[in-house]
């Protein structure tokens, strides 16, 4: 509106604001949430790289039996051939990794026997 002169051109001129400000609530919540949607592999790539590179250090005790069999299992007997770097970066990458699976709710055993039903099949 242009002028408003009565006290009832107010009062629309009010509820037409109301309604365009909830119009505008609405289109920038849709819009929020399109762009979390978008970002979300961006979240789940990040989240892993996370899983890979640091160590989940709220249990020790279940930590150092990883360390101890993830060196034996992947050292001493899967990679016993293999060079150095492999031997290097494996472990480590598979250390990082169990230390937050196994940290989540997720019972490891189960994962694993996927994990070697799906590369024997």
């Amino acid at each position: 509106m242009s002028n408003i002169t009565t006290y009832a051109e107010l009062m629309t001129e009010k509820q037409r604001l109301k309604l365009l400000l909830n119009e505008r609530e609405i289109e920038l919540k849709t819009e929020f949430e399109d762009f979390k949607t978008k970002l979300k592999p961006l979240g789940n790539i990040l989240e892993f790289t996370e899983k890979i590179t640091t160590k989940d250090r709220h249990n020790p005790l279940v930590n150092m039996g990883i360390d101890i069999g993830v060196n034996f299992l992947l050292k001493k007997v899967l990679f016993r051939n293999a060079g150095w770097m492999i031997k290097l970066v494996t472990p480590f990458v598979v250390k990082n990794f169990l230390s937050h699976e196994v940290g989540e709710n997720a019972t490891w055993v189960d994962k694993a026997a996927r994990f070697v039903k799906n590369k024997i099949s």
